[in-house]
């Protein structure tokens, strides 16, 4: 079985490497943009926030969605915007001709096999607090030390890993960005997140468990809890939270809170079958979402993470933030090293074990302000822009730097 999927990738690539070389051929339209997110597994993320922008307020510029999954093909088509399957033979050639690529996770948020000539922007997907590219010494820089063997011979590949543009929050970030892409910081922009405009505008995104969290919110405080990844979905974390739901979801419920749970996209597929609802904790699939989180990010009353770099975009909110690191010494030894020292630029309470975060979450209900101070100094140093505006300001950047 593993000769006969080797022997499969190794078709791919080829044929791959033999569109890529057809790709130098095609004339580039200079107002076609093609968008991905997240392998072309989802629609979301900054490329969903400014793909979304464009068709608002530059139709000048044809705007078209590249998917493979068939729930973001739908997505896309309801709300009326342009989009085609990555490598379906429309959106190979849509591809082909495409001046710019917007990508939040990889060059394979498009149709890889096509960017000879097309200007990658890379928005990626947050601010890092864990070590991410070429600074991940544990996973990643093992995998990106293949990648640089291998594009000697497959020249998509070698494409794939020239980023002509990089979206960062601020200077610090840029910082980092720089290093871990290996991309001067000239080519990195401080314009704030797309996807964070969402905490400036009206909230007109109607997923489907909406409602009924609008309902809740008369009754009950709502919080979120959105734990990152452990090694890309390689490592079960449901018993870091099943083993204790039934008293956690009981102690929930005496403070009058409801609890989102929503795992990584890496975790989703193992976890698919154990999200049961309790009463006072809702497990989030994609489906309830609509494949995005950041709309219900508003309508929550507090954040609950570990290392997800999720909270540096809530700290816009100006609402509470709870860590629970219950695993730090093992997760930064097995997993991935942090780029700061996690109680610095941590700005709220930190929880060991569940007794402790459900006092920290009653606690957060009672004195919201208690940690105002530390979020508004840690939110200055990662987001620059407050203002709901970064969209414009990435559309800015990409029409300099196309027109330069």
């Amino acid at each position: 079985m593993k000769v006969f999927r080797r022997t499969i990738t190794l078709i791919k690539w080829l044929l791959g490497s033999i569109i890529y070389l057809i790709s130098y051929l095609v004339p580039k339209d200079k107002n076609l943009w093609v968008f991905g997110a997240w392998f072309g597994d989802k629609y979301s993320d900054n490329s969903k926030y400014f793909f979304e922008y464009m068709n608002r307020a530059h139709p000048e510029i044809k705007a078209v969605w590249l998917t493979n999954n068939d729930k973001a093909l739908r997505l896309v088509k309801n709300k009326g915007f342009e989009v085609l399957r990555t490598y379906s033979l429309k959106g190979t050639w849509c591809s082909m001709r495409a001046t710019v690529g917007i990508l939040s996770t990889w060059v394979n948020d498009i149709n890889r096999y096509t960017i000879s000539k097309t200007r990658l922007i890379q928005l990626w997907h947050g601010s890092p607090l864990k070590k991410i590219g070429y600074d991940d010494k544990i996973s990643i820089e093992k995998e990106l030390l293949i990648k640089r063997v291998v594009t000697r011979l497959l020249p998509f590949l070698k494409k794939g890993l020239e980023i002509n543009m990089i979206m960062a929050a601020s200077s610090k970030v840029q910082g980092i960005l720089s290093g871990a892409f290996r991309v001067s910081e000239s080519n990195i922009k401080i314009t704030g997140y797309p996807r964070n405009d969402v905490f400036f505008m009206e909230n007109t995104e109607n997923f489907p468990i909406k409602q009924k969290l609008l309902k809740l919110k008369n009754c009950f405080k709502i919080g979120i809890y959105l734990p990152t990844h452990r090694q890309k979905g390689n490592i079960d974390i449901a018993s870091m939270f099943l083993d204790t739901i039934d008293d956690v979801n009981s102690r929930l419920k005496k403070i009058n809170v409801i609890l989102l749970v929503k795992y990584h996209y890496y975790h989703l597929r193992s976890l698919k079958d154990r999200l049961a609802s309790y009463s006072n904790i809702i497990f989030l699939s994609d489906d309830d979402i609509n494949q995005d989180i950041y709309p219900v990010l508003p309508l929550v009353d507090f954040l609950i993470t570990d290392y997800s770099s999720v909270y540096f975009d809530y700290l816009l909110t100006n609402k509470p933030i709870i860590f629970a690191p219950f695993d730090m010494r093992q997760y930064v030894k097995d997993d991935r090293e942090l780029y700061f020292d996690y109680d610095e630029v941590t700005p709220g309470a930190k929880a060991t074990n569940w007794d402790e975060l459900i006092y920290f979450i009653d606690r957060a209900i009672k004195y919201p302000d208690e940690y105002k101070p530390q979020r508004d100094k840690i939110r200055r140093i990662f987001n620059q822009y407050d203002d709901g505006n970064s969209s414009q300001r990435v559309f800015d950047e990409v029409i300099k730097y196309t027109h330069s």
